[in-house]
């Protein structure tokens, strides 16, 4: 008897020594069939199983998008802030608030939108001048309660919040200025739990890029932090190549968390706006370092770098601290090597046009 293999025909001889095929052909073309219709059906499976993967991960995509879609809801109650409560804006008599702020367009009604829309208890402000934003800010929180601004100015010129002292004496109730040196050197006085910083500083780096620095360590979770002056220098007419407004438009679109602009124009124009801060921001705390790195358009005093190295230090790691007294050595060398075009930052930045005094 000759045996099968791999189901080939073979021959057996029968009881009357006859030879049959084994297995029948029939049986041969079923086999041949089955196995056909097993090799459709686990191509088919596997299609199926591909196809749940794949829609398994589109769903769940889907979630994250319904989910981000969301929250964007809330971004919507972010547009048109400059809209926002202008009744309680209009409590100030615009002809003398123009005196004293250099805004324009619907800047000032954005910051009492964004005031109003946060009610924030503690407020900062960096950067004071004659006191235009602080009369916006101390009018919008004047009927907040605990409600409080803390307002720091490097210079110590009488016109330092002229406004609140001589125009809105009303408003001063809230207030608390101080006069005359870095924010670094008042932070602690000033404390934790702030709830909104406005920054409208130098202007030319490193001015905000380290306001912020040092006013991030005492901010709330998920804070609001706003900022003057971020328009886009080399496309704004009259200004291509120029650093002036560089130093805040660069930290405000480094920031990390929902940002938001008045109505109007597009976003390269738009000179003022708002960041809700993401929650952690401690996951980009090198990020925010990184942007000291590179030229500087003025040098702080030595005495003021000293302060700031030790803020430094105490609140940030030491990758942060590198970073900073690196770019400080690179630009003690730089500013010493470029005295004209040092001084023409420095003109600029004195360009600011005080009240006179009356």
């Amino acid at each position: 008897m000759k045996y099968m293999k791999n189901y080939e025909m073979v021959q057996i001889n029968n009881a009357n020594n006859e030879n049959i095929n084994y297995p029948p052909k029939d049986l041969n073309k079923y086999l041949n069939s089955f196995r056909k219709i097993l090799y459709i059906f686990l191509f088919i499976f596997i299609i199926k199983t591909l196809f749940k993967n794949i829609n398994q991960k589109n769903q769940k995509e889907e979630n994250i998008i319904v989910k981000r879609y969301s929250e964007n809801q809330k971004e919507e109650n972010y547009l048109n802030l400059d809209k926002y409560e202008t009744n309680i804006f209009n409590n100030i008599n615009n002809n003398d608030l123009n005196r004293c702020s250099r805004m324009w367009g619907n800047q000032k009604e954005f910051l009492n939108g964004v005031v109003r829309k946060f009610k924030p208890k503690k407020v900062l402000e960096i950067g004071v001048a004659e006191g235009g934003s602080s009369t916006i800010i101390l009018n919008a929180i004047k009927d907040i309660e605990d409600a409080h601004l803390f307002s720091i100015d490097l210079s110590t010129n009488n016109m330092i919040g002229y406004c609140i002292k001589n125009i809105f004496q009303n408003l001063s109730n809230k207030w608390s200025l101080y006069t005359g040196n870095i924010p670094a050197k008042f932070m602690k006085s000033i404390g934790n739990n702030i709830d909104m910083v406005f920054i409208d500083s130098a202007h030319v780096e490193p001015g905000e890029i380290i306001d912020f620095l040092i006013a991030l360590p005492f901010l709330k979770e998920e804070a609001v932090v706003m900022f003057h002056d971020i328009g886009n220098q080399i496309t704004r007419s009259g200004r291509k190549g120029s650093r002036r407004n560089f130093a805040p438009y660069k930290i405000f679109n480094i920031i990390r968390g929902t940002k938001f602009y008045p109505s109007g124009d597009g976003i390269l124009t738009k000179d003022i706006g708002a960041i809700k801060l993401e929650k952690n921001q401690s996951k980009y705390i090198h990020d925010y370092c990184r942007t000291l790195g590179g030229q500087w358009d003025y040098f702080p005093e030595e005495v003021h770098i000293e302060m700031i190295r030790k803020f430094i230090e105490a609140n940030y790691d030491k990758d942060c601290l590198l970073m900073f007294e690196e770019t400080v050595k690179f630009n003690r060398v730089f500013v010493k090597n470029n005295p004209v075009y040092v001084k023409a930052i420095y003109d600029s930045i004195s360009k600011k046009h005080f009240l006179e005094k009356k």
